[in-house]
């Protein structure tokens, strides 16, 4: 299984951040905890967390998160570089992936937050697949995940996909949810869509 946690925090200087995360930040980051992944983005487009900075970690399971932020938490290198760039800690969020394809790569990402009936993977990877039927042609990626840990978010689905142009994704977009099977998956699984978010990888 597989968790992701975000770190949301407002930053006053993002290029020295991303200076200091791409000489030795994300080596530290991915030395110091048992993350399997982890990167950087800055939403752009989302309401009242438009220029956020979100530092996304991947983890096998929730006590090695648990763990793991802890141990970064402690890093008297992450706060040093946290405190010269001005970075003030908002919030962290928990989601299960439940599914995904293709890749995590690309410029962009979308993220569409839903409610919807509680699902099990199995019904998680046949939506995906219907979804990146639609989706592949402009997504480099797409993951369907459950938020369980996230304040007013916890349990609503999140529904993130990796790309190099917005527009083109969002016309696939677009396409893909008024198609018949996934009207047929929201009817059935009473999905709704709540807000989505437009970041940039950084």
């Amino acid at each position: 299984m597989t968790y992701t946690t975000v770190l949301s925090s407002r930053v006053a200087d993002v290029n020295g951040l991303l200076s200091a995360w791409n000489d030795w930040g994300k080596d530290h980051v991915l030395g110091e905890s048992s993350a399997s992944g982890v990167s950087l983005s800055q939403t752009m487009v989302g309401g009242d967390r438009a220029g956020e900075v979100n530092a996304s970690f991947q983890w096998e399971s929730i006590d090695q998160a648990m763990e793991g932020i802890a141990t970064l938490t402690a890093s008297s290198r992450l706060m040093d570089m946290y405190q010269s760039s001005g970075v003030t800690p908002l919030r962290r969020s928990m989601a299960k992936l439940l599914a995904q394809r293709g890749t995590r790569e690309g410029q962009y990402t979308s993220i569409l937050m839903c409610t919807g009936d509680m699902t099990d993977e199995t019904t998680a990877s046949s939506n995906a697949d219907t979804m990146w039927d639609g989706l592949s042609g402009a997504a480099n990626g797409y993951a369907i995940n459950q938020v369980i840990a996230g304040g007013e978010f916890t349990g609503m689905y999140a529904l993130v996909s990796w790309t190099d142009s917005l527009d083109a994704f969002m016309e696939a977009a677009n396409a893909t949810n008024t198609s018949a099977p996934t009207q047929q998956i929201m009817s059935n699984q009473n999905i709704k869509f709540v807000s989505r978010s437009l970041s940039r990888i950084l």
